[in-house]
């Protein structure tokens, strides 16, 4: 009685725990992966983290089919846009053509060393949300939340109830009912039922064919053992399938089980476990008699792993072997083995003792430790003479996906350096042994290595405003001394949402920089102002600059940027007051303006009327310029700079005229007279107020016209020499400028 009472309360709670597994989906729900958006330029470098690390832990829960990331992409493609363009109808539209039941979207974004993710998992075809939150996580936690967020959507997607399930009107029944016996048990086996809503069978015992049957047990295996039996004890039996619902099919025919006399069970000596599998070794318990059933005609073998819950037979040998090698071991795995023996009539012994035994190792005490993008492996060699070398196999899941990254030669070889890795990331590692240069040992234990963690990012960045065209930045000193940080990468950009770019690298152990060049971008700097000799030109002035450093370490591991800081430089400075130049001075132009005490001195910059461009003349340090290189009669433009004690030019004064005076006119109406028997030479007055003179030349024998003789009037008297004179007049004012010389007039004295 007490025996059914267990039976009928085993069936029920199987049948109310499995009321519960209804859920959206009669097989593995398609998850499609859309690409998550990096909302900003930092959010970038680990978006694609982000992604990779909810995807495998996602895959590791084995609840979903996971479409591959091409397929996923390949459906986007198809609409011809990007996840941040689409709809929330475009993305269902996407999901049902492709045959996706189940999508994630969500983006990424960084603030203050943390990460900020939100995420959405959606139905496709019910649009039923199962899961939405948005967090924040600083980094070094991301691994763990992440794992939490994988558990907690397959839970979401899992209890997320829709319509009741089908209503089942039958059942298949188990076919195919064995019976067995030994000297104290029945064993029963039969082929389980094909429907799947089948949780578990009924045992149904009689003491004759078409007899009352009475329930003795449930189970949900395919076979049952009735034991501690009576020698000689027969029994009928009958199975039957019961479903979710409580259905249950008709009983299967009735078949005999008897208890009867079989040899005794061999005597189990040890197990030896070596790289080929383990060798049993055991004795068979003689018998001289000459009843068949105590005969043995043979022995069956058995096996079980720590998580299988019944022995399976493995072999049946021969009587009179002694020994079996199993080579079909799973490395690592403790199993667990019995022994059988069997009469002529194939009736079985009870089991032996059970002995235990895991396959030999490839390598012994095999160890992971992890280094800088790097992970060192050591072990023990297998002293194995068949050993020639070892393989490594890698993966970053601890249970699957191993790719072998080296093979080792020599048995003798104990350690392996695994280096170019990701930056705090867990590998997982198995070694095999190779033998006869051809075949290898199961793979051993996996053991693991976690990268470091990147260096972290330097503290305190800070930039001062209002300097002349640079920024002086400062920080913090970072990291623990087994970072072996190398130094410091800063980054400059002209926005704060902009591109930054990559400025210098700076050494470790200095924690400031001046920052006082850029690239010879023309873009916020002066029209005036030129590149340097490198190609480079001093920081714009009043222009705002925005910075991030980071630190790296031996290896090329880099942190991730600090805060971003900005700086303004100062503003251009005014340009020099009260500017003059003079007009009509005789062959120089004078510049006058008024001091400035923050200039120490000052550029002077002429032009060409009418152009609007000038070029730097001359540097003074006082307000004051005259400038002699220049043309009689010319005007000329002049604009001034100031320059401050860091050399820095101010802004351009508006430009001014100045102008020479202008030489005077050619006289006109040279002409010769005859008066008083003399010839003289008359010409005009020139029309300027301030000629106080005129030269007269003559042309030598050399064809040069020499200077003859200076007058204060109009004319001159030729002297009496006789022959061909050619003569010119030149006008000169009162400040000595000459004009030129009058066109040639021809004497003949005979």
């Amino acid at each position: 009685m007490q025996r059914r009472l267990a039976a009928l309360c085993l069936l029920f709670v199987l049948l109310m725990s499995t009321t519960a597994l209804a859920v959206d989906f009669k097989t593995k729900p398609k998850l499609a992966f859309y690409p998550l958006v990096a909302k900003s330029v930092e959010a970038i470098s680990f978006t694609e983290s982000v992604s990779t690390r909810l995807f495998n832990n996602l895959e590791r829960a084995d609840f979903f089919e996971i479409v591959e990331r091409k397929k996923v992409e390949s459906a986007l493609v198809q609409d011809a846009a990007t996840i941040t363009s689409m709809s929330q109808d475009a993305l269902y539209t996407v999901a049902n053509r492709a045959g996706f039941d189940v999508f994630i979207v969500g983006n990424v974004s960084r603030v203050d060393n943390a990460a900020v993710i939100d995420l959405q998992v959606i139905g496709s075809s019910s649009r039923n949300s199962y899961y939405a939150e948005s967090f924040r996580t600083p980094e070094y936690e991301l691994q763990s939340k992440l794992q939490e967020i994988a558990e907690t959507i397959v839970a979401k997607v899992k209890g997320f109830n829709t319509a009741p399930p089908p209503v089942e009107t039958r059942i298949d029944c188990p076919a195919g009912l064995t019976i067995s016996g030994t000297s104290k048990s029945i064993k029963l086996k039969w082929a389980p039922s094909e429907s799947p809503q089948v949780i578990g069978y009924a045992i149904m015992r009689s003491n004759s064919p078409n007899g009352s049957f009475v329930q003795i047990a449930t189970t949900t295996q395919a076979k049952y053992t009735d034991d501690n039996l009576k020698l000689n004890d027969l029994f009928y039996y009958k199975v039957k399938a019961i479903s979710k619902s409580g259905i249950e099919c008709e009983l299967t025919p009735a078949l005999v089980g008897k208890t009867s006399l079989a040899p005794l069970p061999p005597i189990f000596i040890d197990i030896k476990s070596d790289l080929a599998g383990a060798r049993l070794n055991w004795y068979s318990r003689p018998y001289s008699g000459s009843d068949r059933n105590q005969m043995t005609s043979g022995f069956q073998i058995y096996r079980k792993a720590a998580d299988e819950d019944d022995y399976r037979m493995i072999a049946k040998v021969e009587a009179g072997t002694v020994t079996y090698l199993d080579g079909d071991m799973k490395n690592g795995v403790l199993y667990s083995y019995a022994l059988t023996a069997f009469n002529p009539e194939k009736v079985e012994s009870e089991f032996s003792s059970a002995l235990e035994a895991k396959s030999a190792q490839a390598a012994g005490n095999i160890k992971a430790s992890g280094g800088k993008r790097k992970v060192q492996l050591t072990w023990i060699p297998n002293d194995s003479k068949s050993v020639e070398g070892y393989r490594i196999y890698r993966s970053t899941l601890a249970d699957q996906n191993f790719q072998r990254v080296e093979e080792l030669r020599g048995r003798g070889a104990n350690s392996y350096l695994d280096t170019g890795l990701e930056d705090g990331t867990t590998y997982w590692y198995r070694i095999t042994a190779v033998l006869d240069g051809k075949s290898e040992t199961p793979k051993s234990d996996a053991v693991s290595g976690t990268t470091r963690q990147r260096p972290a990012a330097p503290a305190g960045l800070t930039a001062s405003d209002n300097e002349p065209r640079r920024v002086l930045l400062a920080w913090q000193q970072t990291g623990a001394p087994e970072d072996e940080i190398k130094g410091y990468h800063l980054y400059r950009a002209t926005q704060e949402s902009g591109e930054f770019t990559k400025i210098a690298d700076i050494p470790y152990g200095k924690t400031t920089y001046t920052d006082d060049r850029e690239k010879g971008s023309e873009k916020g700097v002066s029209k005036f102002a030129s590149l340097l000799g490198d190609g480079t030109r001093p920081l714009a002035d009043g222009a705002t600059y925005y910075y991030r450093i980071s630190a790296f370490n031996e290896v090329g591991s880099e942190s991730l940027p600090s805060q971003t800081v900005s700086a303004t430089t100062r503003s251009l400075l005014a340009a020099p007051r009260g500017l003059k130049a003079t007009a009509g001075q005789a062959g120089r132009v004078t510049l006058n303006w008024e001091s400035t005490p923050e200039f120490k001195e000052y550029e002077v910059y002429r032009g060409i009327v009418g152009q609007n461009e000038v070029t730097r003349l001359k540097t003074v340090k006082e307000p004051f310029y005259v400038d002699s290189a220049v043309d009689h009669g010319a005007s000329y433009i002049y604009a001034i700079k100031g320059i401050d004690a860091h050399d820095i030019p101010s802004a351009i004064t508006t430009s001014v005229t100045g102008s020479t005076k202008p030489r005077p006119v050619v006289p006109q109406g040279v002409t010769l007279k005859e008066q008083d028997g003399r010839k003289v030479i008359h010409w005009e007055p020139n029309p300027e107020k301030d000629v106080v003179r005129y030269v007269v030349y003559k042309k030598n024998f050399v064809g040069i016209f020499q200077k003859l003789q200076t007058v204060f009037g109009t004319e001159f008297v030729l002297d009496a020499a006789k022959g061909k004179q050619e003569l010119r007049v030149a006008a000169e004012d009162s400040d000595g400028l000459e004009s030129d010389k009058s066109e040639i007039l021809t004497v003949e004295v005979k």
